[in-house]
């Protein structure tokens, strides 16, 4: 089973928590993989596990060293949605650097959308995709994105489902101008 898990850790060295959680979780029988941290030092993990217990037994492990946000059964279908709903949910992900969820959200949106609204919604996804490499230190995997991403971002609005387009575009661009991918809200 796979699971997202997303841990504040009470130790500050970085690699250190990480190293304790990856040990912690192959002592289990579990194992970490795509670490990502977000900007202020929340650590977001995919763990793969046996079962459900198994999940639940590494997270109380994992308390005494962090405060867990949240856990994410991935294996779980998502409910149906209609399309503003899931446009909320992907805003509230984004917003919370919760990009890989974000990411993932859209893509249900993406599928079916046509013209426009295709190329807009992802390049979203690609700007989503960009700041989970950037979470995972791969900077210039992040700006090379956010190049393939930015002539995407147009609109014939000013919003897309409550999304400021000129924004996010001029958040790529100044981005891009420094090669600094810092987190924005949409």
């Amino acid at each position: 089973m796979r699971f997202l898990v997303r841990l504040l850790p009470k130790e500050p060295d970085r690699q250190a928590f990480l190293s304790s959680v990856k040990g912690i979780a192959k002592a289990l029988g579990a194992r970490v993989t795509h670490p990502r941290w977000t900007s202020y030092g929340a650590l977001e993990i995919d763990v793969f596990v046996p079962s459900v217990e198994d999940s639940q037994l590494l997270v109380a492990a994992l308390e005494p060293l962090a405060t867990v946000e949240f856990t994410k059964n991935l294996d779980e279908a998502p409910a149906f949605k209609p399309k503003d709903e899931v446009l909320e949910e992907a805003r509230g992900y984004f917003n919370s650097e919760r990009y890989w969820e974000c990411h993932e959200v859209l893509e249900s949106v993406w599928r079916p959308a046509k013209g426009e609204e295709k190329s807009l919604v992802q390049a979203i996804i690609l700007v989503c995709a960009a700041l989970v490499h950037e979470q995972r230190g791969e900077r210039e995997v992040a700006l090379g994105i956010y190049r393939r991403a930015l002539p995407q971002i147009k609109w014939s609005d000013r919003a897309y489902h409550g999304v400021d387009v000129p924004r996010l575009r001029r958040e790529v661009e100044l981005s891009l101008e420094k090669g600094e991918l810092p987190p924005f809200k949409i």
